[in-house]
C-alpha cells in the first residue's frame, strides 16, 4: 500500500509541475506578446492553457487520494509499535474505497498499559460486516507511536496474548480487576457457569458499578457447585451480567469458593 501511495504522490507532483508549467507559459506568452501580434498568443496557444488547467484540476484529487492512503499501511508499518487499548467514540467514511472496502476514520480514546491517555484516529479499510460492529464504546487493540500519539492503527497481528495483557493492565489500573483475579484467570481451570443472581453492591469504582454475582458452575469432570463473586465492570458492560446468562469461569483446584468471570470486552461481538 505504501508503494501505491508513493506512485500516486509521484503522479501528483508530475501533474502539478506540468500543469503549472503549461499554464504559466501560456500566461507569460499572452502577457508579453506585442499588442499588434496576429494571431495573438491567447488564441494560438489556448490548447496549452487548457491542458495546463486540466492537469492542475485533476492533480488535486490525486493528491487527496494519496493523502487518504497514508493510513492504510499503518498496521504493517507499526507492527513493532507498542500496544494500547482504544475505545471507539466515533467513526466516519473518508470517501475512499479500495476493492469495495470503504476506508473508515475511527476516532478512539486510547489508554496505554502505563496509564497514558490520548485521542487518536485510525484509518482502516473495513468490509461492511466490520463497519457494522463499530459503535461507541467498542474496545479495540491498537498500535501507537509514542512520538506521535495521535497516530494509531488497529492491531491486526492476531497476538491475542499481547492484546489481553494490554487490556488487563488497563483494567488493573482502573481498579476493575485485581492481581489475584488475573492469576486465577491465567492459571485456573476453565469451566462453564450460569448466572443465578445479580445484585449491585452500591459501590462505584471510578464511576463503574460493583456487582455481587452468584454462579452455578459445572465442573469439567462433572458435578455442579454454587459460589459468589464480586465483579466490577465498566458501566457500559453492566448489562452483560444477567440471570440465566452462560459465562466462562476460572477457578483454582481445591478453591471453588474463589472464581473469576470472563466477560467480553464487546458484548455484541461473538
Amino acid at each position: 500500500m505504501n508503494a501505491v501511495r508513493l506512485i500516486l504522490r509521484l503522479v501528483f507532483f508530475a501533474q502539478l509541475l506540468a500543469g503549472a508549467g503549461l499554464l504559466g507559459w501560456y500566461l507569460w506568452a499572452g502577457l508579453t506578446a506585442p499588442d499588434d501580434a496576429f494571431p495573438g498568443p491567447w488564441e494560438m496557444y489556448m490548447g496549452a492553457g487548457i491542458a495546463g488547467a486540466v492537469l492542475l484540476l485533476t492533480a488535486f484529487p490525486m493528491g487527496m487520494t494519496a493523502s487518504s492512503l497514508k493510513g492504510l499501511g499503518g498496521a504493517r508499518a507499526m507492527a513493532a509499535a507498542p500496544l494500547a487499548v482504544g475505545t471507539v467514540t466515533d467513526w466516519r467514511r473518508t470517501g475512499l474505497t479500495v476493492n469495495d472496502a470503504p476506508q473508515i476514520a475511527i476516532t478512539l480514546d486510547v489508554e496505554t498499559p502505563e496509564g497514558y491517555r490520548f485521542r487518536g484516529v485510525a484509518k482502516e479499510l473495513l468490509d461492511p460486516a466490520e463497519v457494522g460492529l463499530l459503535e461507541p464504546g467498542a474496545v479495540l487493540p491498537v498500535r501507537y507511536r509514542p512520538d506521535r500519539p495521535g497516530v494509531v492503527a488497529i492491531d491486526r497481528s492476531g497476538d491475542q496474548a499481547a492484546a489481553q495483557a494490554a487490556f488487563d493492565a488497563v483494567m488493573l489500573r482502573a481498579g476493575l480487576t485485581t492481581p489475584r483475579a488475573l492469576e486465577i484467570a491465567a492459571h485456573g481451570i476453565a469451566a462453564q457457569g450460569v448466572i443465578t443472581e445479580v445484585r449491585p453492591t452500591g459501590n462505584l469504582v471510578g464511576g463503574n458499578p460493583e456487582m455481587d454475582v452468584e454462579v452455578a458452575v459445572t465442573r469439567p469432570e462433572g458435578g455442579v457447585f454454587h459460589t459468589r463473586t464480586v465483579k466490577r465492570l465498566p458501566a457500559r458492560l453492566s448489562t452483560s451480567l444477567q440471570v440465566g446468562r452462560v459465562v466462562t469461569v476460572h477457578y483454582l483446584p481445591g478453591q471453588e469458593d474463589e472464581i473469576t468471570l470472563q466477560t467480553p470486552a464487546n458484548p455484541g461481538v461473538h
